[in-house]
């Protein structure tokens, strides 16, 4: 992706991450939203609750083929240190 996709939610820039080599998702980079005061997030906590998933929210993620679909977290802070930017080519001078 030449540049970061926008959450359909809330229309911030997401963040890419690197997933965990050993999780199920082998490494792949997804892009997320970790804006606070998106509606998705802010509303995922009393959802899940509601079902009796206590202590858990979700995140927008768009995946390596750009399916969307929620990302559990279980704080504000959560994975915001696996934010990974991409290293920009150095053109030949």
């Amino acid at each position: 992706m030449d540049k970061d996709p926008t959450c359909p939610h809330c229309g911030a820039e997401m963040d890419p991450i690197e997933t965990p080599l050993d999780s199920s998702w082998g490494g792949e980079i997804h892009y997320v939203c970790f804006n606070d005061e998106c509606c998705y997030f802010k509303n995922s906590w009393e959802a899940l609750d509601r079902q009796g998933v206590t202590k858990t929210g979700y995140r927008c993620r768009i995946d390596a083929r750009g399916a969307c679909g929620p990302m559990a977290v279980w704080s504000s802070e959560a994975l915001k240190d696996q934010i990974c930017r991409k290293v920009e080519e150095k053109s030949p001078e």
